[in-house]
């Protein structure tokens, strides 16, 4: 294991903040409740920076979807922290397992500020991050059962134009040609499963589980990561609309006794395309694969603390070539690894910093590269 040094690093500040409870607009919280018992509940699940890094998605426990607005003297110097209230919200009756901005998203042209979300028992949504209104609907049912198929994870990518989107289900990676919606269905689905005519062939190399997060490389050669619940990798070519390059086991590897795992929940391409890094739920760290010699293992991070069922996301900073890698855990810490790929046999963060100091604080960190300082925006859960 390395043992990395904790030096001064980058420092944390707040620079904006949704509403305390005491400050929270009476709008937003049902007569019934409480201030204190309302936000206890209404934890966020997930947040996401809009491509232009104008506005912030979040998915709360409440099914609810929000737009935050950022405002444009964000990193200005000021006593305290800007307090933020959504712009608009998107209410939702089932809980929403997924969430995917527009690539070419635009605040300055609002006919680009639009989100997918996808629900269970539900077509997958359409909307406007802006204003009230269904903008479309895409249907995914199941041709034997004919009930709906629940997309666990979105993927909206830059590299397909805008126009298509892939909706990640039980076994199933589906293509959506976004100019047609309907009950018309996906263009495509993938199988990720080997039919039973190719298995009687001698064929059929596969994964079998729920895509439970996508990842396209965006150095360019089109490969999408997959990954399940059943800790499984999948790779495919042509932007995930290609052939089957590689499937391959995370379970019972130098790893798994030292940081765990039950289930990825992300996959993240390195800025080179080289590396994949491998988060699960109730796991204390992160795994980096060569995707150049698929399947091996080149290490881990460690001390990540996200011993929980909730997703925790991380996201890479790329700075003059050198890399990093952050992530938040269930102590309310921030933490950075620098040059992240060089975890032969362990590797220990970088930085570390107290950012909540609540009793219970999962903390999700989702980061920004479109200012000079990078700001990291955190949500507790």
């Amino acid at each position: 294991m390395q043992q990395s040094s904790i030096d001064d690093g980058p420092g944390i500040k707040c620079v904006a903040c949704w509403a305390s409870s005491d400050e929270l607009a009476d709008t937003e919280r049902p007569v019934e409740h409480g201030p204190r018992d309302w936000l206890a509940s209404n934890y966020f699940k997930n947040a996401q920076w809009s491509p232009d890094g104008t506005t912030i998605i979040t998915n709360s426990a409440d099914n609810h979807l929000r737009s935050f607005i950022l405002p444009p003297d964000l990193l200005e110097d000021r006593d305290k922290p800007h307090l933020l209230q959504p712009y608009h919200t998107i209410p939702s009756k089932e809980p929403i397992y997924s969430v995917a901005l527009y690539p070419f998203y635009e605040l300055q042209d609002p006919s680009t500020a639009c989100l997918l979300s996808g629900l269970r028992d539900h077509p997958i949504r359409l909307n406007s991050a802006l204003y009230p209104g269904l903008l479309g609907s895409y249907s995914l049912i199941s041709p034997t059962t004919e009930a709906f198929i629940t997309p666990h994870s979105l993927l909206y990518p830059s590299s397909l134009g805008g126009t298509h989107f892939l909706a990640g289900c039980d076994s199933m990676i589906c293509l959506f040609d976004i100019s047609r919606p309907g009950k018309e269905g996906p263009v495509s689905r993938l199988l990720t499963i080997p039919s039973k005519r190719r298995k009687l062939v001698g064929g059929g190399v596969g994964m079998k589980g729920i895509i439970s997060t996508m990842s396209i490389d965006n150095s360019g050669s089109g490969i999408l990561a997959a990954g399940t619940f059943t800790r499984h990798i999948g790779l495919y070519g042509d932007n995930g609309v290609g052939d089957t390059i590689a499937t391959f086991s995370i379970a019972d590897t130098a790893a798994d006794k030292i940081i765990g795992g039950n289930g990825v929940t992300q996959v993240l391409w390195s800025p080179c395309g080289r590396y994949l890094y491998v988060l699960e739920r109730k796991s204390d760290g992160a795994l980096v694969y060569d995707v150049r010699v698929t399947g091996q293992l080149v290490g881990w991070l460690e001390g990540r603390r996200a011993d929980t069922n909730q997703r925790l996301d991380a996201g890479f900073i790329d700075i003059n070539g050198s890399s990093e890698l952050w992530a938040g855990g269930t102590d309310g810490v921030a933490r950075m690894w620098k040059q992240p790929c060089h975890a032969e046999g362990g590797l220990c963060p970088t930085w570390k910093e107290k950012v909540h100091h609540g009793k219970s604080s999962p903390l999700s960190l989702i980061i920004s590269q479109l200012y000079s300082s990078p700001p990291l925006t955190y949500t507790w859960m």
